[in-house]
């Protein structure tokens, strides 16, 4: 039977998923803005971005991939999504990386409540495969996984969601591609996860230094 506190930690992350995933002002991106007001910085390295709160850094281009957005309109420090692009042939590898915090809940639940919506974007969408996920270089972090087939405008298309509990900070990885360019675009995210994979989020409430 799940404690009180797990059931309000569900209840509070069910609300965040769908306005992660569902509410496009959640995520709605400034891009190439001059002046650029950015309410995460300070920047650790020219057009990379820091959420203030977690100190974890999400570069302008990094492993191939360019970031969509210059920031979000959603400026809560517990809120924080991103997405990256990587061009391959004539297609596009998409990844959304969120970074939050969840009380009470470990990558499993976590996973399991941003499962529904993820799946409720694509038509005969099917479980490839699921469960807990070892992040090569990193047995500090647990992290729960789910690979999935369906279509998207009527294209065979493959996509999946890595959730990771960092402790008092969780991340969600969520990526998106043509199922034809599967075996490339596997390659390509496990570049991004490697480049990003030495990044550990400070506790909360705590102030990032500025070199």
């Amino acid at each position: 039977m799940l404690t009180k506190m797990k059931r309000i930690g569900y209840a509070s992350v069910a609300v965040l998923a769908l306005t992660l995933t569902s509410s496009p002002a959640a995520a709605e991106c400034v891009i190439g803005s001059a002046p650029l007001f950015d309410p995460f910085a300070p920047y650790k390295e020219p057009g990379a971005i820091i959420h203030k709160d977690s100190g974890f850094i999400f570069p302008a281009t990094i492993a191939g991939f360019r970031r969509q957005c210059e920031m979000t309109t959603d400026f809560s420090g517990n809120n924080f999504e991103i997405g990256y692009l990587r061009d391959y042939q004539d297609h596009e590898i998409e990844i959304k990386i969120a970074i939050i915090h969840l009380a009470e809940l470990n990558a499993e639940d976590h996973y399991k409540i941003i499962k529904p919506d993820m799946l409720s974007h694509y038509s005969s969408a099917a479980v490839v495969s699921e469960g807990d996920y070892f992040v090569s270089g990193r047995p500090d972090i647990a992290a729960y996984q789910g690979i999935f087939d369906g279509g998207k405008d009527g294209v065979p298309w493959h996509f999946s969601v890595t959730a990771l509990d960092y402790g008092y900070w969780d991340a969600r990885v969520m990526a998106s591609y043509p199922l034809e360019i599967d075996t490339a675009a596997q390659e390509a995210i496990m570049e991004l996860i490697t480049a990003f994979q030495w990044q550990t989020p400070i506790a909360g409430n705590r102030e990032v230094a500025v070199p």
